[in-house]
């Protein structure tokens, strides 16, 4: 497979009932990150997010959002502001309050594939603006480096999201 999105997710929004979905099909990669969203509702967000190595490599805080990271396949290391540095590994999982600053690496020995999960006061009431990966603009917004600068999922100090994505063809998390 080349560069093309093979799937193209978009958030299932929850406003009166719920929603369901799966992790099933989920592309893996020779290089580069994915960030596809699950579902959202008013004050939480689900996502799914692949690396095929490296990992958000500059460290960064979400002013206005505590979420958490479930490692479903592979491992990463943790940094945090403090200087502490875990390993996380498969069905192990962070959570992270707003305002605390972090980094990870992905262990390159498989794609390293967590679950996303945050939630946070809102500034704005509604779901009609949502980044690409589910998360209210008004949460996102508050995302930061650590020095100040606010953060794109793009920036080349951000990592492997950097990099152009590359599929592997024939592989994927759960497959049916």
């Amino acid at each position: 497979m080349d560069n093309e999105t093979p799937t193209k997710r978009k958030p299932k929004v929850a406003t009166d009932n719920p929603v369901l979905f799966s992790l099933r099909n989920t592309p893996l990669l020779e290089q580069g990150t994915t960030y596809d969203p699950l579902a959202t509702a008013e004050n939480l967000w689900v996502s799914l997010k692949v690396y095929a190595s490296g990992g958000e490599n500059a460290l960064h805080s979400h002013g206005g959002e505590d979420h958490a990271f479930i490692v479903l396949q592979g491992k990463a290391t943790f940094t945090f502001g403090d200087g502490l540095v875990t390993v996380v590994g498969r069905h192990e999982g962070v959570m992270i309050p707003k305002d605390g600053l972090y980094m990870f690496q992905a262990d390159e020995a498989e794609n390293l594939v967590m679950l996303r999960v945050g939630g946070g006061v809102r500034s704005a009431i509604g779901l009609q603006d949502l980044t690409p990966f589910g998360t209210p603009k008004d949460v996102a917004q508050k995302t930061s480096f650590a020095d100040g600068e606010v953060k794109k999922g793009d920036a080349v100090k951000n990592g492997e999201t950097a990099k152009p994505r590359v599929y592997a063809k024939g592989r994927y998390f759960a497959p049916d």
